[in-house]
């Protein structure tokens, strides 16, 4: 089940942050896609902060990402970037448009990945926010401003609801 009330401190990133900046194919373990092990190089190429620290984004108490266009981009269709951000404890990413292998990867794994309008002109890294997944919205705590968030189709909800694609399809078999 997705958190649909999501209160936490924001990292922000520009446009066309890759799935090599969110996880160096370096790191990539391709016998095993354990969170805990990727999650300790989250985003390490996407900050200069976090390059070469274990646990950086971790350890920051980052919980939302913020980002521009094409979050995800670079034509691979792996889960390795996904599986990284969750397990360095992302509960949310905002962008401005997603990838879209990063996208269905995203939901396919459970995890919300939310399209917001204008939301780089409105956030500054480590500012609060709340992101009202089931109204539709973020607010900035620092601010006040808020802003609409893409809905997700019923599908999409759904899917990400039962903890993604796999667990999604088993409810589906089990009810017919």
């Amino acid at each position: 089940m997705i958190e649909t009330n999501i209160t936490g401190k924001a990292w922000v990133g520009g446009d066309d942050i890759s799935t090599y900046d969110i996880i160096p194919q370096s790191r990539w373990n391709l016998d095993s896609l354990d969170p805990d092990e990727l999650g300790k190089w989250a985003m390490e190429d996407a900050d200069p902060d976090f390059h070469g620290k274990e646990n950086a984004l971790r350890n920051s108490g980052y919980t939302i990402i913020v980002a521009g266009k094409n979050f995800g981009g670079g034509g691979k269709s792996i889960e390795h970037p996904v599986i990284a951000t969750k397990g360095a404890g992302i509960k949310v990413v905002l962008a401005e448009s997603f990838a879209r292998y990063n996208f269905r990867n995203s939901v396919n794994n459970g995890f919300p990945v939310v399209e917001c309008k204008g939301i780089m002109e409105m956030v500054e890294k480590g500012d609060e926010l709340t992101v009202d997944l089931a109204e539709g919205y973020v607010l900035n705590h620092r601010t006040g401003k808020r802003a609409d968030l893409v809905p997700f189709s019923q599908y999409v909800f759904d899917v990400m609801e039962a903890g993604g694609l796999i667990e999604y399809t088993k409810k589906q078999l089990h009810n017919t």
